[in-house]
């Protein structure tokens, strides 16, 4: 049977792809609006209705103007002006519970958003497929978790905020001109269409420039992210200066994105105030006329002007949101492309508590994205319990065999069986239930010693069961010797600890889960003898009773093993016992002389 793996040239969209995408916009709008804020329907209809509010009090401040000045002033009315005063304070008052009401809540509801956003990218890059972290840099997909979910909790909050009550603001105001005088607000009409005019055109630009802002983003955090953990080998090589200037690169292009997209937020708003501007004077001019002088008071004049520039406000805003809205649905549809993006293939249906170990390989073939063949017809027969050790040069494709036992790459060609069943039929957290692995670069997290033990359990783990394991893997006599013993903390990437450490923890986390396959991946090639020695008993240890496979450079740690394979360009091109192999006089053997010699040399003094 022939598996197709996923097609890896097609790498989630990004930095130029992600130009072509404006007609996204309203689809992603729609998907964030139902998706993530329409479940909090309720919480967002009281902030409406506050905003609502809020934005009606505000004109309502501008309609006392009237009243107050043609009642109260010119007829000299005491108690008229006394009543209107009092009802200022009312009004203000008012505005206070509702503006805090409105923004408090839409402020919930954005980081509601945001919760969920970064929960259901989290969840994606749990199930997406290698081929994905290959082709994207991680500085880029944590930036979707942190940055870019900010920018659209930014949408939600200030934009949507700023939309509805600025929004209202602009109908009441225009609403209340048109009642105090149509002929006035004839020329405000003729001034709308070159806001309008200008909006549009921002809009446009807004959103290009956000799209270049996100991807300049996710490059700082690229190198960043390479110059924190690689800052050893920048240190160890003098290379100081050549991360500086790369990173002032990314760092100066980021700088550059930003200011275009704040020239022209900030250029919008001298534009839209000019326009006001000149609307105001057309109308001051106007009641200089004597026909239209007759027809309007004093205080529905001043009313009318005050109306006028209160418009600027809420224009001002709308145009200024803007740039958020564009910021916040770039960012979304950036990480809409990671919620989308394919999850491992898990069709299977077979589940499996305990495999006996059988493993066989036939006509196995696998590429990288369609490019030169990794693996060239791998056939091989592996029975339970079996160690099998694979050698060869770097780049043979030893690595990428034992990578796609637990499918974390699917075969081009070919097939694998575990116990006579391929793996595609096992539902993909069963079949992986049945793998350890322990490589040359351990992963530890940012916990206790035990915590990163626990780690290879899928249940609740006692004291005593964490204390065996790392009986087993001979850790226990340094982790007692750490401060705070088992619950010491081993700092990120266990960098407090050291290789030989680490790698035994590792063991320990293998011991714990107690899988019956067992994934050795040039476990002691980075350790000093001293701790080669203890992991190699431990290894031993875990070896046992289990089918191994051993990637390892050093032939001496793989004498015993059931099979050996020696790989070079993707193909098996020697197989046999250590004593058959060298017998044989073939790559294998030339390859542990060389070693042999090498380990034999006396050493130098001095």
């Amino acid at each position: 049977m022939s598996t197709q793996a996923q097609a890896p040239g097609q790498p989630l969209p990004d930095g130029a792809q992600a130009l072509k995408q404006d007609r996204r916009t309203w689809p992603t709008f729609r998907r964030l609006f139902i998706g993530y804020v329409l479940p909090h329907w309720k919480v967002g209809v009281v902030a409406i209705l506050a905003m609502l509010a809020l934005a009606g009090t505000q004109t309502g401040v501008v309609a006392l103007i009237r009243p107050l000045l043609d009642d109260g002033f010119v007829e000299q009315d005491a108690a008229t002006i006394r009543f209107y005063a009092l009802l200022l304070i009312v009004f203000i008052v008012f505005q206070g519970i509702a503006h805090f009401t409105s923004h408090y809540l839409m402020t919930w509801i954005g980081r509601q958003l945001v919760k969920r956003l970064r929960l259901d990218v989290h969840d994606r890059l749990l199930v997406m497929p290698n081929w994905v972290f290959d082709q994207q840099s991680s500085g880029r997909l944590v930036s979707k978790l942190t940055y870019e979910a900010e920018q659209v909790a930014g949408a939600v909050t200030r934009a949507v905020l700023s939309l509805i009550q600025d929004g209202a603001r602009v109908v009441f105001l225009l609403g209340y001109m048109t009642y105090l005088s149509p002929w006035l607000m004839l020329i405000v009409l003729g001034v709308l269409p070159v806001v309008g005019g200008i909006i549009a055109y921002i809009t446009k630009r807004f959103r290009k420039i956000s799209k270049r802002i996100h991807h300049a983003v996710g490059g700082v955090g690229s190198v960043a992210e390479e110059s924190v953990h690689g800052y050893q080998v920048v240190k160890a090589f003098g290379q100081a200066d050549r991360e500086r200037q790369r990173f002032e690169r990314v760092n100066e292009r980021n700088r550059k994105q930003f200011m275009k997209f704040m020239a022209t937020k900030y250029a919008s708003v001298p534009l839209i105030r000019l326009v006001a501007g000149i609307a105001l004077a057309v109308v001051i001019y106007l009641v200089t006329v004597d026909a239209v002088v007759e027809t309007i008071t004093v205080g529905t004049f001043v009313s009318f002007a005050g109306a006028i520039l209160l418009l600027n406000p809420p224009l001002k805003s709308l145009v200024a949101v803007n740039a958020t809205i564009q910021k916040g649905l770039t960012a979304a549809q950036s990480i809409f492309d990671v919620v989308d993006a394919p999850q491992e293939p898990d069709h299977g249906s077979r589940t499996i508590t305990r495999a006996e170990g059988r493993v066989e390989f036939e006509g196995l073939r696998f590429s990288y994205g369609g490019d030169r063949e990794v693996l060239c017809g791998i056939d091989l027969d592996v029975r339970a319990g079996e160690t099998v050790a694979l050698v060869g040069p770097s780049g043979s494709g030893k690595t990428t065999l034992v990578n796609l036992l637990p499918r974390f790459y699917e075969p081009t060609e070919g097939e694998i069986r575990l116990d006579g069943v391929p793996l595609q039929a096992y539902r993909l957290a069963d079949l992986r239930r049945q793998f350890s692995m322990v490589g040359q670069n351990v992963m530890l997290f940012n916990a206790s010693v035990a915590e990163n033990i626990r780690f290879g359990a899928q249940g609740p783990v006692s004291d005593e069961q964490v204390r065996a394991a790392a009986d087993a893997a001979n850790a226990t006599g340094f982790i007692e010797a750490l401060p705070q013993g088992f619950e010491t903390e081993v700092g990120e990437d266990g960098v407090l600890l050291s290789g030989g450490q680490r790698q035994r923890i590792a063991i320990a986390r293998a011991v714990l889960k107690d899988a019956p396959i067992l994934i050795l991946d040039e476990a002691t090639s980075a350790l000093d003898t001293e701790s080669e020695r203890h992991i190699q008993g431990a290894l031993e240890r875990l070896m046992e009773g289990r089918t191994s496979f051993v990637i390892a450079h050093r032939l001496s740690t793989v004498e015993n093993a059931d099979q050996i394979l020696f790989l070079d360009g993707g193909r098996i091109l020697e197989r046999g016992t250590h004593r058959e192999l060298l017998d044989r006089g073939g790559r294998y053997a030339g390859l542990y002389r060389m070693q042999f010699e090498d380990r034999s040399e006396p050493q130098s003094e001095g």
